[in-house]
């Protein structure tokens, strides 16, 4: 698990854009209880959610929750 963060921490949107949605979907939403405030993790937070809605606009399907 450590490794995929690392993945989306360091931006890779190649390893995003092949992700499944329902596993784009889970660790979204884990990123939405647990609130992360150190940056590495808050930022492949966001990575994640900018991929969400890329899937959104992209796809017209929006997979991920928003709370």
């Amino acid at each position: 698990m450590f490794f995929s963060v690392g993945l989306v921490a360091c931006g890779n949107d190649s390893a995003m854009t092949k992700m499944v949605d329902f596993d784009l979907a889970e660790r979204y939403g884990q990123c939405l209880d647990r609130k992360p405030t150190a940056p590495g993790k808050a930022q492949a937070c966001e990575n994640l959610r900018r991929e969400c809605e890329r899937r959104r606009e992209e796809l017209g399907s929006y997979i991920c929750r928003s709370r």
